[in-house]
């Protein structure tokens, strides 16, 4: 009887690994200073602030595609608006047209 506990002990917990913790990807990106920032590798949504764009877009995770808001997103609040709309920290934020 005991056996049978420990392999369904292992099995759920093999589930768990497999399908939650943080992506590896989002950590290497935020560890590595040389690794090409946001606004660069998704050059065609990403315009900034600066040059004039004004709707916060994000993605939650690397594999969700972009959500852009329409509603208005105060200066250097992309990121948090991002996190709370996301429940979670964005994969990445940045503003486009």
């Amino acid at each position: 009887m005991h056996v049978k506990t420990l392999i369904a002990s292992l099995a759920f917990g093999s589930l768990l690994m497999a399908c939650g913790g943080m992506e590896p990807e989002m950590e290497a990106q935020a560890s590595d200073p040389q690794a090409p920032s946001l606004a660069t590798t998704e050059q065609g949504l990403c315009d900034g602030w600066d040059n004039g764009a004004r709707r916060c877009s994000f993605k939650c995770t690397s594999t969700s595609g972009w959500i852009t808001l329409d509603t208005p997103v105060a200066k250097n609040h992309c990121q948090e608006t991002a996190n709370s709309v996301c429940g979670r920290n964005a994969y990445g934020a940045c503003w486009s047209y």
